[in-house]
C-alpha cells in the first residue's frame, strides 16, 4: 500500500519561498511607480523578518534614496503586530507567564513567540510607566492611603530577595481617586516612607488633610516630618485583626464586641466611654492590648474629625487594599518570583492603569455631601495667602 502523505515541514517550507518571492516581486513594482513618478534613485534594500500561518520568513525590502518609498503590504501586517502586542500585553497583564503568553499566540498565529520575545514586547511599555510614575502631581489632595506589600525578585549576582513595593492612592479635593506613585526597596522602613513622601512632594504634592495606613513601621513618623499639618488614620480593620490574634479564641467575640463599639461610634466622646470601658473589662487579662488601643486611640479616632459621609472610607486602608489584592493575584500567577525589578514595576503598573480608568468617572463615595467640609477644612489647616 502506497503511503501519499505529505511532508507538512516540506511544504511549509515551499510555501513560504513562494511568499518572499511574490511579495518582493510586488514591492520591487512598487519602487519602480515610485521613481517614475516622483524621480529618485535606488538604494538597495533592508531585511525584515514577516510571521505568517506557514512560519517566518526573511524578506528584502527596497529602499529609495529620498524615503518616499513605503510598500502598503506592510499596513496589513502593522496593524496585525499592534493587535498582537496589545493581545500579550493584556495577557501579561493578568497575570500569564511570558512563556505561557508565547505559547498562547503559537496556537492561535502560527510561527514561534519565546518568553524573550514576550518580554521585549512588556519591555515596550517601561516609557509609559515611567512618565506616569513621574507626572506632576496637583497641589491638595484630601487623603492619601499608603501601604506596602512584599515580593519575591531575582537580584543580579545576589539571588532572589524579599522586597517591598510600597504604594500610594490619593483622593483629589473633588474627591476622585488617583495612583500617586509605586516604589520597589529593599525593606519596609521609616526611610522608605520618608523617601516616597518626599518624591510626592517634589511633584507637586503640597497639602493632605489626612493619611490613611496600617500599622507600617517609621511611617508616622515620616509623615509629621513631610507633612507637618496632615493628620494620621490609622486603619481600623488591620488593628482590628492583629488585635484578635492576641486574644483567646474563646474571648474574641467579646472583645470584637467591645472594640466594634469603638470604631463605630457616631462621635469622639462615644468612641472614648466605649475605650474607657474596654480598658476597664480587659486591662488585667490582655494589658498589652488594651495599652496597644490607649497609645494608638488618637491616630485610631482620627476619622472622627471628617465629614461623617466619609468616615467609613477613610478609617481603613480598604481603597487600597483592593487593588494591592489584585497585584497579589497576579504575583500568585507568577509563582511569586519576578525576574527582575522591573517586572514587579510592570506588573503594578498594569493594575494601576486599569484603576485609574475606573477611577475617573466615579467619585469617591460619600464625597458629593462632604465637598463643602472639606474645603473648609483645607482652608481653616492650610490658609491661603
Amino acid at each position: 500500500m502506497h503511503d501519499f502523505s505529505i511532508d507538512r515541514s516540506w511544504l511549509d517550507a515551499v510555501v513560504r519561498e513562494a511568499v518572499k518571492q511574490a511579495l518582493e516581486t510586488v514591492m520591487e513594482l512598487e519602487r519602480e511607480v515610485v521613481l517614475a513618478e516622483w524621480g529618485g534613485k535606488k538604494n538597495g534594500y533592508y531585511e525584515r523578518g514577516l510571521v505568517t500561518k506557514h512560519g517566518p520568513v526573511r524578506l528584502r525590502v527596497p529602499r529609495e534614496r529620498d524615503g518616499r518609498f513605503h510598500t502598503a503590504l506592510f499596513a496589513p501586517y502593522r496593524r496585525r503586530m499592534e493587535d498582537l502586542e496589545a493581545f500579550a500585553l493584556a495577557m501579561y497583564a493578568a497575570g500569564i507567564s511570558t512563556r505561557k503568553v508565547g505559547e498562547v499566540l503559537g496556537y492561535l498565529l502560527g510561527g514561534t513567540y519565546s518568553a524573550s520575545t514576550i518580554s521585549r514586547i512588556a519591555e515596550g511599555v517601561l516609557p509609559r510607566l515611567e512618565a506616569f510614575r513621574k507626572r506632576p502631581l496637583k497641589p491638595r489632595y484630601a487623603f492619601v492611603y499608603l501601604d506596602a506589600l512584599f515580593v519575591k525578585v531575582f537580584q543580579e549576582n545576589e539571588g532572589v530577595a524579599t522586597e517591598a513595593a510600597y504604594l500610594a492612592l490619593g483622593i483629589t479635593e473633588e474627591g476622585y481617586r488617583e495612583v500617586l506613585g509605586f516604589w520597589l526597596l529593599p525593606t519596609e522602613s521609616s526611610t522608605g516612607w520618608g523617601d516616597l513622601l518626599l518624591e510626592l512632594k517634589e511633584r507637586g504634592l503640597e497639602e493632605v488633610l489626612l493619611f490613611i495606613t496600617d500599622e507600617l513601621p517609621g511611617v508616622e513618623t515620616a509623615i509629621k516630618r513631610v507633612y507637618p499639618k496632615a493628620h494620621w488614620q490609622l486603619c481600623t480593620v488591620h488593628k482590628l485583626r492583629s488585635t484578635l490574634r492576641r486574644v483567646r479564641r474563646k474571648d474574641q467575640d467579646a472583645v470584637l464586641r467591645d472594640l466594634s463599639s469603638i470604631v463605630r461610634a457616631s462621635d469622639r466622646n462615644e468612641a472614648l466611654k466605649a475605650l474607657n470601658s474596654f480598658r476597664g473589662r480587659w486591662a488585667d487579662k490582655y494589658p498589652q492590648v488594651v495599652a496597644s488601643w490607649i497609645q494608638h486611640s488618637a491616630a485610631l479616632l482620627r476619622f472622627l474629625d471628617y465629614p461623617k459621609a466619609l468616615q467609613p472610607v477613610i478609617k481603613s486602608t480598604n481603597l487600597l487594599e483592593r487593588m494591592i489584592k489584585e497585584i497579589k493575584r497576579t504575583t500568585k500567577t507568577r509563582d511569586n518570583t519576578f525576574p527582575t525589578p522591573d517586572a514587579v514595576l510592570k506588573v503594578i503598573y498594569f493594575v494601576a492603569e486599569r484603576y485609574e480608568a475606573q477611577f475617573q468617572t466615579r467619585k469617591l463615595q460619600g464625597f458629593q455631601q462632604a465637598e463643602d467640609e472639606i474645603r473648609a477644612i483645607f482652608n481653616l489647616r492650610y490658609p491661603q495667602a
